[in-house]
């Protein structure tokens, strides 16, 4: 490429492994700078990150990435269309040319998916699925319908969690001028749930790649690994609260009152999160749907506050190019890009709002790692090279 051409990709690095790795590599060698998009410290299901944004971003950086900026809090644990359009809006802001992203099967593939289930035929061939099987459940009708406009194949296809998000990246591309870059993923390689479900932090970090492992080992006992158990006792006290003193918002983001109420008579009947979660799932509400659902209650996270993209994002970390299109990037973009989290309160208000709305929730996830550092404590990007 003569001109010089930067990829997004909108990434949670929870922890960042093998096949992360494998995919800046194949990025690194097509474009001329990958900017990261990474989650905040809750992600994108709903839980909390193993470690610290800064942290994440720091094995990033080391392996490979140009610039890690952050996809901020609520929008990081939003559904998968909220989650995608947010990502893609920062992306578009900071100048990128391609979103890239993880991919089992084709682009092809991903884009003919794309254009089904986009369709007002769809909708309504979805709501005629649910009229005439009232047993049936909104992912298990997506695969219905789709099997019948497309056959067997493509309903496996779209059962796969990073064709379900690749869906929405390039749903949510169609108002930008960035291209889709798709990588398949390499099988080879475990996926960060299968990493996290070893349990043992000695394990996970076996798992990681040198340059991720180095970073992620000098955390460990300290940021690495949180755990979102440690936060069962404040998520259900306060649903108790809630319940006690009959508050329950009517906006809560992604909480329809039914569900509102089958998390709090739960509440009063477990102990621990992942006990409520699963008393509420149902075929209706996913287990993701259940925790989103109490990170909605529990944080105040509104309908209202995902109705706007994010109005910042935060540089966690940098090298050389990284900066070069950062200095690019604000020159022409209209979201505000905070450099150190205390250069956020003289930035606009709609910023200054969403900057502390995350900043408290992020003080109290922090409680979720071994030896959580104090709320007010400083942090500031990662920057390397000349």
């Amino acid at each position: 490429m003569n001109e010089k051409q930067y990829v997004s990709v909108i990434c949670e690095y929870n922890p960042f492994h093998h096949g992360h790795l494998y995919q800046l590599k194949q990025l690194k060698a097509q474009f001329s700078g990958v900017v990261c998009i990474l989650s905040g410290n809750v992600v994108q299901r709903g839980s909390v990150a193993v470690a610290d944004k800064y942290v994440r971003a720091r094995a990033a950086l080391n392996s490979g990435a140009d610039l890690v900026l952050e996809l901020p809090l609520p929008w990081c644990c939003a559904s998968a269309k909220d989650f995608a359009a947010a990502g893609v809006h920062i992306a578009k802001a900071v100048g990128s040319h391609y979103l890239a992203f993880g991919a089992e099967d084709s682009l092809e593939s991903i884009l003919k998916l794309q254009a089904l289930t986009s369709s007002a035929e769809f909708d309504t061939s979805i709501k005629n699925h649910l009229a005439q099987n009232k047993n049936s459940s909104y992912p298990a009708a997506i695969k219905a319908v789709v099997s019948q406009y497309l056959g067997d194949e493509f309903a496996s296809i779209i059962d796969k969690p990073n064709n379900i998000l690749a869906i929405e990246y390039i749903n949510a591309l169609k108002n930008s001028n960035l291209k889709p870059f798709a990588v398949k993923r390499d099988m080879q390689y475990l996926s960060s749930s299968a990493i996290r479900a070893t349990g043992n932090e000695a394990d996970i970090l076996n798992l990681l790649p040198p340059q991720s492992k180095a970073v992620f080992g000098k955390e460990q006992g300290k940021d690495f690994c949180r755990s979102s158990a440690r936060l069962d006792s404040f998520f259900v006290g306060t649903l108790r609260r809630m319940a006690a003193t009959g508050i329950c918002p009517e906006n809560a983001y992604s909480t329809p009152a039914d569900l509102a109420n089958k998390i709090f008579a739960a509440a009063q009947k477990y102990s621990t999160v992942d006990q409520i979660i699963v008393a509420c799932t149902d075929k209706i509400y996913t287990q993701a749907r259940v925790r989103r659902g109490i990170n909605s209650l529990v944080f105040g996270i509104t309908t209202q506050a995902l109705q706007s993209p994010p109005p910042y994002t935060s540089v966690l970390a940098a090298n050389s190019v990284g900066r070069e299109i950062l200095r690019n990037a604000k020159k022409q973009t209209d979201i505000d890009i905070i450099t150190k989290p205390v250069h956020a309160q003289s930035c606009n208000e709609a910023t200054q709002k969403a900057f502390n709305f995350a900043k408290g929730i992020e003080d109290i996830t922090a409680l979720s790692a071994p030896a959580p550092a104090p709320a007010d404590a400083g942090k500031t990007p990662y920057i390397i090279g000349d």
